[in-house]
């Protein structure tokens, strides 16, 4: 993946001359269908929904939360696997989708069949990440030490996709472990203390200091902090630190510079000009030098996501920011906040907050009546756990365990 850039400025588009956002729209439908065959598209040509893979958070290293396809009106929601109420969303490989809730990980197939469970040695508390080659999964986890230490162990345990076998635990520090990124096969996690990066084997390859995310100052426990996996692009990893996005340098580690953004604690994400960090007193756009781009005003829990030079961030409303300038091109009420995510789609942002919603992209005015796409009701939804599309299905977390919604061919 190329490294992010500055956009430089330039006056918008003319008749003749195809948004930024169309061209790569139309392009990301292209690919999407000459890569399911003769996958046909809709009468209202929208994209098929998104049948392929979700190995990590933010589907992609970059934390993007972007999938190419529509999306379709689904069906009423199904419990794939039980569960007290979960923080974590799956990972989805071939069809499979890996969930980590408690002390376990559980596989299981879109049509419900459990294909293994597996005991860990700790509580599971971030989102696992899939490395298809050589067939791994890394599951964060932490666990109460023995004698009188009095931190927990932040770690990383690595099963097999098949058969759930664990094969190593990777010691990462104290406390907890935010979130890991799998890229170019190697790991990369932030944990309470340190972002630290490890070869396929558990060589550790560099590890910098960071400060704990401040969360019991807000009410907020750490069991929030599940979805705060690095950025990693080609040259850099950006990670928030406390009241700071920082940049460090992917080879090596060491920072490169720090941004202050007051009270970050969910995932950055890299975008066309750089990296977009949320907080709960605002949200901050950085270039790639640690040049500000904008600041807006947001409160936000969530981390954000981004396609095509636009910026997806929820605080008590969705909001659609411009990337190169912050303004809002359009925003909506929702039901409530927390640390869900949204995911775009070709032609919509799905939203998971205590219900699930879709909502059109490109409806035009602030506040357009004709926003929703649709919405279901039918199961209690995490507002803490961001939505996976993969395997053509949509998956959250729930109060009950893990869910899934049945897509049906609506949606218009």
């Amino acid at each position: 993946m190329p490294s992010p850039h500055l956009s430089p400025a330039r006056p918008p588009p003319t008749d003749s001359e195809p948004s930024r956002r169309a061209a790569l729209t139309a392009l990301g439908t292209a690919l999407t269908g000459s890569l399911a065959g003769c996958n046909a598209l809709r009468e209202d040509d929208t994209a098929a929904f998104h049948g392929g893979d979700w190995h990590s958070y933010g589907n992609g290293p970059t934390n993007a939360n972007r999938v190419p396809g529509g999306a379709p009106e689904p069906g009423d929601a199904r419990l794939l696997e039980p569960a007290n109420w979960a923080y974590v969303p799956p990972v989805v490989h071939d069809g499979v989708a890996y969930f980590a809730t408690d002390q376990r990980v559980v596989a299981v197939a879109a049509d419900g069949t459990e294909q293994w469970s597996r005991d860990l040695d700790g509580e599971a508390c971030g989102v696992p990440a899939i490395a298809p080659e050589p067939a791994r999964l890394y599951v964060p986890t932490s666990a109460e030490p023995a004698g009188d230490e009095d931190r927990r162990r932040a770690s990383v345990h690595v099963a097999a996709l098949a058969g759930g076998a664990v094969l190593d635990t990777y010691r990462l520090g104290s406390e907890l472990t935010y979130g890991v990124t799998v890229a170019g096969g190697d790991l990369y996690a932030r944990s309470s203390t340190t972002c630290v990066r490890l070869a396929p084997d558990g060589t550790e390859r560099w590890r910098q200091s960071l400060e704990p995310l401040v969360y019991d100052e807000y009410n907020l426990g750490d069991e929030t902090a599940t979805q705060v996996a690095p950025a990693v692009t080609a040259d850099a990893v950006y990670v928030p630190d406390r009241d700071a996005l920082v940049k460090l340098d992917r080879e090596t580690g060491s920072e490169r510079w720090r941004v202050a953004v007051d009270t970050p604690y969910a995932a950055s994400v890299a975008d066309d000009g750089g990296v977009v960090q949320t907080g709960w007193q605002e949200t901050v756009a950085a270039g790639p030098d640690g040049s500000v781009r904008w600041r807006r005003d947001l409160h936000s829990r969530a981390a954000a996501a981004v396609d095509a030079g636009d910026v997806y961030v929820i605080d008590s409303d969705l909001h659609e920011l411009d990337g190169e300038t912050g303004e809002t091109n359009w925003q909506v009420h929702l039901p409530s906040e927390g640390t869900a995510a949204p995911v775009v789609t070709d032609d919509s942002v799905v939203v998971a907050s205590d219900d699930v919603r879709a909502f059109r992209r490109e409806t035009g005015g602030l506040f357009g009546p004709d926003r929703t796409r649709w919405e279901n009701t039918t199961g209690a939804v995490s507002a803490y756990a961001s939505p996976v599309v993969a395997a053509g299905h949509l998956f959250v977390a729930s109060s009950r365990g893990l869910q899934t919604f049945g897509v049906g061919d609506g949606g218009a």
